[in-house]
């Protein structure tokens, strides 16, 4: 069967709008050079180090937070608030070395005590944690997530003021890695327990990165100011990040054109092809180390007691079309829950075999399955697919719909798009409100684990709540073994159950499009391919 690919598109199609007389010499530059404006493309729904789980937030707390390790803007570790660091023999112990007198943002010491406060509160069940699962590999912190063991029990331990101690259960190259993420970075014990909940309140906020808060006005913008106490600020050259939450991408590269905004979350996918052509050294594509993918809510019967159905759905999407004929920003076709770039290509091959097959027969095989699955013109399926607001995923929502709908029969297959706003949608989705949800995973550190962890049955991120033991047993073993070879092997036989079991519909692997003014200087984002971003890197022409 081949899809009708002029009406799929124009029947997706939203509102597209031309171009008009620009190229790289007419964009307005801002004479303002302490202010860099930033498209951040959402509200941040928290600026919370231990509960952040999402793009918006992330990038905000690399400028507000510092951890342990920093890193580079190719995203490899680098020195951050330890100056040094030392690694047992067996890779199972951590010494890290604080820097000589470092402060919080309000002038108070930050020292080791506040390094294990933080990996505690990370920890502790009572804070709820979404990212808790990275204590895991922390000696009892896995326990102590599950609330088997108190806090204290966790292995990070303070040897003096300026000497933090941290033990794994087992040896993880990624660990400093780990140390550079966001829900590491330090927070002050003393300013989280003096104000509580309200602790990230602009006017209480105490941080210990590069940036502290001076204004926070809701769906307006988010005002950041030079920390004058972080321990490099000297070589921090802009005063203030002005963030903008713009979720309509044509009002973005509207107010980019007049020099509003220096930096844009995206462009919109409509005009892609002729903005690459009007600014075609402003406009940076990159490829992504991340997949953007459906969940299906394996709490509900209709898809945790019908794997026919699941499959059926997932053959029925034609990705080549999707990539190719909708999106066109070269994004890779997925089948698979991992990518195939993922630590340097070591678990490429794990795609689904039907992949290979010709487009017809994918679709004769999925007919086959939906059927098998109880569904048809007598037993209609009725699907609703949740996505937050943004032109891009409301185009594939669209697309995926009117494939769905193609394959199956109009009268057999009734699909609903529904747009949330986003902090609605992420709570939804984690509660598992939702039948079909969007979804989408950037590597947090070019490890597999990024990308596997998501599938265990505990793991607060595992929001289609997918769960199967053997998937688990496989994880836990490659995470055991000190063999290079034989942890590849485990993981791979992983990826194949969960991917046999579909507990996801993968659909292609990202790339990221930004435009950035030429006053920008010193963002070397061509290797970015986690877009991990700090402002502190930038200067201003």
């Amino acid at each position: 069967m081949k899809y009708n690919k002029l009406l799929l598109i124009l029947g997706i199609a939203i509102g597209i709008t031309g171009l008009t007389g620009c190229n790289d010499k007419t964009t307005t530059s801002s004479t303002d050079k302490t202010t860099i404006n930033v498209d951040l493309g959402e509200d941040a729904p928290t600026i919370d180090p231990a509960m952040t789980q999402d793009t918006q937030s992330a990038r905000v707390l690399y400028d507000l937070f510092a951890g342990l390790m920093d890193f580079d803007q190719k995203n490899q570790p680098i020195p951050g608030l330890a100056e040094k660091y030392e690694v047992s023999a067996d890779g199972k112990v951590y010494t890290f070395h604080l820097r000589d007198g470092l402060k919080f943002s309000d002038g108070t010491p930050l020292n080791a005590n506040d390094v294990v406060y933080t990996w505690q509160r990370l920890a502790d069940p009572k804070t709820g944690s979404p990212y808790s699962n990275l204590a895991f590999n922390v000696v009892n912190g896995k326990e102590i997530v599950e609330g088997k063991k108190p806090v204290t029990d966790l292995a990070v331990k303070a040897i003096d003021k300026q000497t933090v101690e941290i033990k794994l259960v087992n040896p993880n190259s990624a660990f400093l890695q780990i140390c550079a993420m966001p829900n590491t970075a330090v927070v002050s014990k003393a300013a989280v327990e003096k104000f509580g909940e309200k602790w990230t309140d602009p006017k209480n906020l105490v941080t210990s990165g590069a940036y502290n808060i001076s204004e926070w006005v809701v769906k307006g913008h988010m005002m950041l100011g030079k920390n004058p106490n972080y321990y490099d600020a000297a070589n921090v050259s802009i005063n203030k990040v002005n963030f903008l939450p713009i979720i309509d991408q044509s009002s973005s590269f509207n107010q980019y054109k007049t020099g509003e905004v220096d930096i844009t979350y995206s462009v919109p996918v409509d005009q892609y092809k002729k903005i690459k052509d009007q600014y075609p050294t402003q406009l940076h594509n990159v490829p992504m180390e991340a997949l953007y993918y459906y969940d299906f809510n394996m709490s509900i019967p209709k898809y945790s007691q019908n794997k026919d159905l699941r499959q059926a759905l997932s053959m029925a999407v034609d990705r080549n079309v999707l990539v190719k004929d909708l999106l066109g920003q070269d994004q890779v076709p997925s089948y698979s829950l991992a990518t195939a770039t993922v630590e340097g290509g070591k678990f490429a091959g794990n795609d689904y075999a039907w992949g290979k097959l010709p487009h017809d027969e994918q679709i004769k095989q999925a007919k086959e399955l939906f059927a098998k699955a109880g569904f048809g013109p007598k037993h209609p399926l009725e699907i609703t697919i949740q996505y937050n607001t943004l032109d891009l995923h409301k185009k594939v929502a669209l697309a995926v719909a009117s494939m769905w709908q193609q394959v199956f029969g109009a009268d057999s297959i009734k699909v609903t798009p529904e747009n949330k706003e986003w902090k609605t949608f992420i709570q939804d989705r984690m509660k598992g409100n939702y039948d079909i949800a969007r979804d989408g995973w950037t590597a947090d550190y070019d490890s597999v684990d990024t990308y596997t962890d998501l599938f265990l049955c505990n793991n607060p991120v595992n929001k289609s709540k997918y769960c199967n033991p053997e998937f688990d047993k496989l994880i836990y073993q490659a995470r055991a073994t000190q063999d290079a070879n034989e942890r590849v092997q485990l993981i791979n036989q992983a990826i194949q159950i969960a991917n046999n079991d579909y507990a996801i519909i993968p659909l292609y692997q990202y790339t990221y499009y930004r435009l950035v003014n030429p006053r920008v200087q010193n963002y070397d984002i061509k290797d970015n391919h986690l877009d991990h971003v700090q402002s502190k890197w930038f200067k201003l022409n």
